[in-house]
């Protein structure tokens, strides 16, 4: 029954940091032309997500940035090796 509370406590933690992480306004603001494709199947998920867990606080733009600030910040270091990896010297 211990394992079961921990298990479930544990679960709890992790919805409450992934509120606060992805489900909160940032504040940037989606203008100047700039504009991606996201396969129909990835946009119908994404406005579920915003609109129904985001409970109308967020907007599409809001969520996309917190994703990708939290990728940058895990896999960072791995994004810049590769990187030092592929760079070819010039001469």
């Amino acid at each position: 029954m211990k394992k079961q509370q921990q298990n479930q406590q544990k679960k709890i933690l992790r919805i409450t940091r992934y509120k606060s992480a992805f489900l909160s306004p940032t504040g940037v603001v989606a203008r100047c032309g700039k504009s991606v494709y996201i396969c129909p199947d990835f946009h119908k998920k994404l406005s579920r997500i915003v609109c129904i867990l985001g409970e109308g606080e967020i907007t599409l733009t809001d969520y996309l940035h917190s994703v990708l600030k939290h990728h940058f910040e895990d896999f960072g270091e791995e994004i810049n090796t590769i990187h030092a990896r592929n760079q070819k010297p010039i001469l």
